[in-house]
């Protein structure tokens, strides 16, 4: 036997915390074993099978002829190349009610809305899929998707009917601006199966006007927060109310803005069917960070926040701090995955809809040729071949630092806040664990 290269060790007040990045789990070693433990990672025998079982199930240690890598590598590809499911990001339009600056999209926003012609042919493929396939899982997105919600009223019901007729467990989400998401329009995404509800205010009133607002640049913040408050008069009749996320976007001028937000939500009893959260903006232009926040800046305000969070009574629970195993970062690093827009265009990312040089085909003529340059730099991207990741220890939990198509155009270095970052999260999760953390050590 011989030690994982993915081992993190902490000395709590009188324990040893383990935990390991490739198996992503976490235990307590009682103080007494901890000779026992250092013996057995230098490769000593050990007469305690039952300890050495454990160490083993929880991959802080490996046979001597695993490779760690390739057992890592496996594990992405097996994911990334899974037929298992079908994941489609649908846009039913390209067009939008806002106009918010720092949208990726406000270049190629127009008034094009999918025609029956292309509804019918997306049906069709799924009518193809359903039978090989154990789950259809659907995001509407836009544009602003709830402009043309009759389609997505339309497109529910046949997914549904399709699903139902050959066993395909069926749900759905939707990424709005919240504008248009009335009481009655919840309660009919509710009934087309919607659990998941991504809106957006980026602070109070006045900051969030200033950063979202309509065409005419009127306000909206009001509107958004009527129609949340709305919601309380469904929230126990509706038999499965959807988890609703409403995210922050945050650079450098609105870094208060999340607390001031969360005491409002608090104060109007919100915090009780929504959920908070922060996200950073993304900037690939701001090499510096003069507007936008670095990840070690992002990740502390996002702990200061989930702390101030948990004041509020509100119970996060320990995996919103724990450290996440990756096998694929999203739809771009996934063959059972694909970004449809309203004029049938396929794409591997929803940042790349509109931008024809990243088209991967159309629905109902999917080409397997000719491909663009960014589709094989997101599938056969790995970074267990990349010298500076095979090292790290790391790995299993950053693959290559996040988001494909960002790492593919980022200049910014993000090892090092990763690595401090991975610290953070480990003694985050220790303590809603009970656990305090006194020191990270090294057992060699």
């Amino acid at each position: 036997m011989k030690k994982s290269n993915y081992n993190f060790f902490y000395q709590l007040e009188q324990d040893i915390l383990a935990y390991n990045a490739r198996t992503n789990v976490m235990a307590v070693i009682e103080q007494e074993k901890y000779e026992q433990l250092k013996n057995i990672l230098r490769g000593e025998e050990s007469e305690d099978k039952k300890f050495v079982e454990e160490l083993t199930y929880g991959g802080f240690i490996v046979e001597n002829h695993v490779n760690e890598l390739e057992v890592i590598r496996h594990d992405m590809y097996a994911n990334r190349f899974s037929n298992n499911g079908l994941v489609l990001t649908i846009a039913p339009t390209s067009d939008c009610n806002f106009r918010c600056p720092y949208c990726y999209e406000k270049d190629v926003l127009h008034l094009q809305r999918m025609t029956d012609e292309i509804a019918d042919k997306i049906v069709e493929m799924v009518e193809n899929k359903a039978s090989g396939i154990g789950s259809l899982r659907v995001t509407w997105y836009g544009g602003e998707p709830l402009l043309e919600f009759k389609r997505i009223e339309d497109l529910s019901k046949r997914f549904m009917k399709i699903c139902e007729e050959h066993e395909v467990v069926y749900n759905a989400g939707i990424v709005t601006n919240g504008y248009l998401l009335t009481k009655e329009v919840l309660q009919k995404l509710i009934e087309y199966r919607v659990g998941t509800i991504q809106i957006t205010l980026d602070g109070t009133k006045e900051m969030h006007d200033s950063k979202r607002y309509l065409k005419n640049h009127g306000g909206t913040f009001e509107k958004i927060m009527s129609n949340l408050l709305s919601f309380k008069e469904i929230v126990e009749k509706a038999e499965a109310f959807p988890q609703i996320n409403v995210r922050m976007n945050i650079d450098r001028k609105n870094t208060e803005e999340p607390f001031k937000l969360l005491e409002q939500f608090h104060a109007l009893s919100l915090t009780q069917y929504t959920n908070l959260y922060i996200a950073g903006v993304y900037d690939r232009k701001d090499i510096e960070n003069k507007e936008t926040l670095n990840e070690q800046e992002f990740q502390t305000l996002k702990l200061a926040f989930m702390k101030k969070y948990e004041e509020k009574g509100v119970d996060i629970g320990y995996r919103a701090y724990y450290p996440r195993r990756i096998t694929s970062h999203c739809c771009c690093d996934r063959s059972d995955s694909l970004v449809i827009d309203a004029h049938g265009n396929l794409y591997k990312c929803w940042e790349q809809i509109g931008d024809i040089s990243a088209c991967i085909g159309q629905i109902g003529d999917e080409q397997v040729y000719n491909l663009p340059k960014c589709f094989y730099e997101y599938m056969v991207s790995d970074a267990t071949l990349e010298p500076k990741c095979q090292k790290c220890e790391i790995l299993p939990v950053c693959m290559g630092g996040g988001c494909p198509e960002r790492v593919i155009h980022n200049t910014k270095e993000k090892c090092l806040a990763y690595k401090q970052l991975m610290d953070m999260s480990i003694e985050a999760s220790a303590k809603k664990l009970g656990k305090s953390i006194v020191k990270r050590i090294y057992l060699e």
